[in-house]
């Protein structure tokens, strides 16, 4: 369990953002009073201090065996197998590597969206937002709510949404590059999390270039990050346990999404789930569920391939719920 404890120790993860020093000292000022989700703010959300992520639901609980699976049909370059109750790895390989995230960079963009503003407010979808890759159907200075654009960036993972949240988030943090505040705000909160291996260039994920990502980081951390974000706010990562939905902007137009997850349907008692898929990445995939009495177990893949990598969190379900009815 002590490879999921925060000691606080400051570490210099972005060394590129020659403004951190300065910008750290705002954002942390800004995360001090705000980390309580927008209006519904409660102390005892506080992060900064040191956090155990399983501190909510750790139990005495008995251990899981070690998983049963053939390995050599796992195609992920790195996989972790989380269980939050207790803390317990279940499954690991290659899982402290630092690898492309791709769109499961979303999942900050979104916690941290979520934790300092209040998600019913509006923000608008300006063109540099339009111009990523991929297309939601937006039309530029298009209304919608916080809430509505990260299910848009979650649930379908749209490059649009994520980015539109970054742009309109970093421009309440203060007067340079609106985006590039935020990506140092992502950078500054993985930090105070202890998810040492991540490193974000973008609120996307997006490769910068056929040698470059957007985002870095290794599947203990992702699936470190997934178990906070179950923990502590489930209702953000909830919308993504559906296969599609329809999503609204202010004016009363739609947008129908559907779920990037091509298994959520086959994944019994899922928490949550986020893809991603890149030239640099190859296919990721982390997920949460319910193994059964209230076990929630985290997978995470990352370097597969688009189609296997859902085939590889299907097998690790699969073995991690043997493993947790054998106990």
């Amino acid at each position: 369990m002590s490879d999921f404890y925060y000691n606080g120790t400051a570490r210099n993860h972005f060394p590129i953002i020659m403004q951190l020093g300065v910008l750290a000292l705002l954002l942390t000022g800004i995360f001090s009073a705000l980390f309580m989700h927008g209006d519904n703010a409660s102390p005892q959300t506080a992060p900064i201090t040191a956090y155990h992520v399983a501190s909510s639901t750790a139990v005495a609980a008995t251990p899981v065996p070690p998983l049963v699976i053939d390995d050599t049909k796992l195609k992920a370059k790195a996989i972790y197998v989380y269980d939050i109750t207790t803390g317990q790895t279940l499954y690991s390989r290659d899982a402290d590597e630092a690898l492309p995230l791709a769109s499961i960079t979303k999942l900050m963009t979104t916690l941290l969206t979520y934790e300092l503003v209040s998600e019913d407010k509006t923000a608008t979808v300006p063109l540099s937002a339009i111009m990523q890759e991929g297309s939601s159907g937006f039309v530029t200075n298009e209304a919608l709510s916080y809430n509505h654009l990260s299910e848009m960036a979650l649930i379908s993972s749209s490059n649009d949404a994520a980015y539109a949240l970054g742009a309109n988030v970093g421009a309440l943090l203060g007067d340079r590059d609106d985006t590039a505040q935020f990506v140092t705000g992502m950078n500054i909160r993985a930090e105070e999390l202890g998810l040492d291996s991540m490193l974000f260039y973008n609120p996307t994920g997006l490769d910068i270039s056929a040698t470059e990502a957007g985002a870095y980081g290794s599947a203990r951390d992702v699936s470190r990050l997934m178990a906070y974000i179950v923990t502590e706010y489930p209702e953000l990562i909830a919308p993504t346990t559906v296969t599609a939905t329809r999503v609204y902007n202010n004016a009363g137009a739609y947008h129908d999404i559907e779920n990037t997850n091509e298994v959520v349907t086959e994944i019994p008692n899922l928490l949550g789930s986020k893809t991603g898929f890149t030239d640099l990445a190859g296919g990721n995939l982390t997920i949460a569920f319910d193994a059964g009495l209230h076990r929630p177990i985290v997978v995470t893949v990352l370097g597969s391939t688009y189609q296997e990598r859902f085939s590889d969190v299907l097998q690790l379900v699969a073995a991690a719920r043997a493993a947790v009815s054998e106990e």
